[in-house]
């Protein structure tokens, strides 16, 4: 009884395993066609946005300030959570005050580069981002 409960676990974890590469393979053959997409959404929910603004106000918006608008009022939410963290994990001694000062130096100074494209897109992973759910990630405590 045993051994077929094994030789089927084996089969559904093959299927599963043949299942996610074969989603991998197609994901990575992705053109980038899904971020044109949410840009085209995107601008049409910004278009929605005027109209309704303009219709219940009589002022219309300017669709391209309001973009950088959002972008720098998204800059800034990050910004202050990273701030946050970094305070966090201080008082928690995962990193040091002056570690923490060095890392929002870095943050604060890095370009403003943003990362595509079909192989870019799943790194939440690891970097800072692992750092900060302290586990070890980039100081390594």
């Amino acid at each position: 009884m045993w051994r077929n409960k094994k030789v089927i676990l084996s089969a559904v974890l093959a299927v599963i395993l043949l299942l996610g590469t074969l989603g991998g393979v197609v994901l990575a053959q992705d053109d980038g066609g899904n971020e044109t997409q949410v840009e085209d959404r995107c601008g049409v929910l910004l278009d929605k946005i005027s109209t309704i603004y303009e219709a219940n106000t009589g002022v219309s918006i300017d669709q391209e300030q309001l973009k950088e608008a959002l972008k720098e009022g998204h800059r800034e939410m990050v910004n202050e959570a990273v701030q946050t963290r970094l305070q966090k994990m201080v008082e928690n001694e995962v990193i040091t005050q002056e570690e923490a000062d060095e890392y929002l130096e870095w943050w604060q100074a890095r370009p403003d580069v943003q990362l595509g494209g079909p192989g870019l897109r799943g790194l939440g992973g690891g970097g800072f981002h692992g750092a900060m759910r302290g586990n070890g990630g980039m100081w390594g405590r």
